[in-house]
């Protein structure tokens, strides 16, 4: 690749940041109905014209946002995840890493995820990779944990991985349904059901690790 070639992919990069830096401002302040395109426009600086090279539309301007965000601090969440706590512990932690990205930015994605729940076409094909990304490294944590011993040999860490996500949703949509998305809060709620789902995968004490 050449050196200009890669000044013209860094400035589009650049421009792309900055209609999107533009979209989270206008849709904080104005929500996704209020927000038109040549608003859009004019807070990023740049022509309704070279919008559309970016995006086709302000739906796709919404995506594109969102799961750009939302997939990074997902792999922040795992990667970052204490490997030498319980799996309990590891839990905990993703779920204060998702939710503290809401409650950070409650404003812009009451808007998005409302959309995004939804979505159809290119952008559902796109929810789903990066969310069987994530289920599939968190099953890799459930069943890592059985050579250890903590999680039943018999257990499904995809299963549990599943039920986990569904939890987290949960919590989610409960959150951004309050007057305030309250991350320690959010977490508080979810933990007890955390806790029935570790019951089937967890190795009693009395057990040790050698039954399944």
């Amino acid at each position: 690749m050449s050196e200009q070639t890669t000044l013209q992919e860094r400035r589009k990069q650049e421009t792309r940041s900055r209609i999107q830096a533009a979209a989270r401002k206008l849709i904080t302040e104005r929500g996704f109905e209020g927000t038109t395109m040549r608003g859009l426009a004019r807070e990023a600086g740049v022509g309704v014209g070279t919008i559309a090279l970016h995006f086709s539309d302000k739906t796709s301007l919404l995506f594109s946002t969102f799961f750009d965000e939302i997939g990074a601090v997902s792999q922040r969440a795992v990667s970052t995840a204490p490997r030498d706590g319980s799996l309990r512990t590891i839990f905990l932690h993703l779920l204060r890493v998702m939710y503290g990205y809401y409650g950070e930015h409650i404003l812009f994605l009451r808007s998005v995820v409302k959309e995004a729940l939804f979505a159809t076409g290119e952008w559902r094909t796109r929810f789903d990779r990066q969310l069987f990304e994530v289920v599939g490294q968190v099953a890799e944590l459930i069943e890592a944990r059985k050579a250890t011993g903590e999680v039943r040999r018999g257990a499904s860490g995809a299963d549990a991985a599943m039920v986990c996500w569904s939890l987290y949703v949960n919590g989610l949509i409960d959150g951004l349904n309050r007057e305030t998305f309250d991350a320690e809060a959010q977490v508080a709620r979810v933990a007890p059901l955390l806790d029935v789902v570790l019951v089937g995968v967890l190795v009693e004490p009395s057990q040790g690790g050698e039954h399944g």
